[in-house]
């Protein structure tokens, strides 16, 4: 603030220094100066655009302020100041993560009636809000209506976020067929030619591990080897927990994918305790 009252000594700040300011203390969380600022902006006569209103309301988004939001969208419309996608997606993405989703879905309503269509991290937002409170149904009928409609399909990061929720499932009753129904959404992948992540097959890995599926797993060893997804540190440890298990079950060494995936890339994992350990099982 001290150098913004040094330069409005010497020049009349633009827009653009107004703007930039804004944001500045916006990410700060100094909203009550970022307001004063917008304030000083009106006063002197400059205009205020959508992109000003964005940073204030996820401003006071951040800072968990939900009526002050509520406000500024408000007062867009009565300056006849069109919020764009970037205004819904940080509102919906905000209500959703602290459980309002009734107001989530009004304003995706909302945002359709502007005639602004939702994007993946429309969807997406509601998608992990959804999953975050464990309700799987709802995030995967969102995931379904997105599947419907060509014009948003699905990322990686959302199958990805329905795929570790699916294999995070603390009831037993329910474990077996959700971590089926994740196999099954990696199946979908393959098929709408969406690329997997170290992450998916983590996530798998571990639901699979937990359900005592070895043989399952070891198969989508072999998978990952094909998509040509690399492993990382949480992949190796799942491995060795694997081996282990079957070592003991079997009394025999189980497959060693990953060991001869890591040597063929020269990539420096020999360092890692779970890599060493995984060359002795094998």
């Amino acid at each position: 603030m001290e150098l913004f009252e040094e330069m409005r000594q010497k020049f009349t700040p633009d827009s653009v220094v107004y703007y930039t300011l804004i944001s500045g203390l916006s990410q700060a969380g100094r909203m009550n100066d970022a307001c004063s600022i917008v304030e000083e902006m009106k006063t002197i006569g400059l205009s205020l655009y959508v992109k000003c209103y964005n940073i204030l309301i996820n401003g006071f988004c951040k800072k968990k302020m939900t009526e002050k939001a509520i406000e500024l969208l408000m007062e867009m419309e009565a300056a006849q100041i069109k919020p764009d996608a970037v205004t819904y997606n940080t509102l919906i993405a905000f209500f959703s993560q602290v459980g309002y989703f009734s107001v989530a879905h009004r304003l995706l309503k909302k945002m359709l009636k502007d005639g602004l269509k939702p994007t993946v991290v429309t969807f997406g937002a509601l998608i992990r809000a959804y999953c975050s409170v464990g309700d799987l149904e709802k995030a995967m009928k969102i995931f379904r209506d997105m599947n419907s409609s060509s014009v948003v399909p699905p990322n990686t990061i959302i199958y990805n976020t329905l795929i570790d929720s699916l294999c995070k499932t603390e009831n037993s009753l329910c474990k077996t067929k959700n971590v089926e129904d994740a196999l099954s959404l990696l199946d979908d992948m393959e098929v709408k030619h969406v690329r997997p992540s170290t992450n998916t097959f983590n996530s798998l890995f571990k639901g699979l591990q937990e359900m005592n599926q070895l043989d399952k797993a070891f198969e989508l060893m072999d998978r990952m080897t094909a998509q040509a997804c690399n492993p990382d540190y949480i992949t190796m440890e799942s491995a060795l927990a694997d081996l282990e298990i079957y070592q003991t079950r079997h009394g025999v060494s189980g497959p060693a994918q990953f060991a001869d995936i890591e040597c063929s890339q020269g990539r420096e994992m020999q360092d890692k305790p779970a890599y060493q350990v995984l060359g002795k099982l094998s």
